[in-house]
C-alpha cells in the first residue's frame, strides 16, 4: 500500500499533470495513488471503483510545498498535514 505521506515525499518526480487520488478518511497514513484525469476531465473509472477519492493536482501540492522553503526543520508529516488541510478547506 502506498500511504498519502508515501507520495508527498516523491512530489517532485511525479508528473505535473497527474492527481492524488486519496482514501478515506485524509490522514497521512491513508492509502493513495496518482492518476490522470480523463480527456474531459473527469475522475478515471479505476480510481472511483477503488475507493479513491479525489485530492489534489500534483502541480497545487509542489506549490503549497514553496512555503516550506524557509523551514527546513519542516518535517514530512507536517508537509503532509498542510496539504491535507489544504485539500479540506481552502481548494
Amino acid at each position: 500500500m502506498t500511504s498519502l505521506l508515501d507520495l508527498i515525499a516523491k512530489i517532485d518526480q511525479m508528473d505535473r499533470e497527474d492527481v492524488i487520488f486519496v482514501k478515506p478518511e485524509w490522514r497521512p497514513d491513508s492509502e493513495a495513488s496518482a492518476f490522470r484525469l480523463t480527456e474531459d476531465y473527469r475522475v478515471p473509472d479505476e480510481a472511483r471503483v477503488l475507493g479513491y477519492e479525489y485530492f489534489l493536482e500534483v502541480d497545487t501540492i509542489q506549490q503549497i510545498l514553496e512555503e516550506f522553503r524557509g523551514r527546513p526543520d519542516a518535517t514530512l508529516n507536517e508537509k503532509c498535514q498542510r496539504i491535507i488541510y489544504y485539500a479540506m478547506y481552502d481548494a
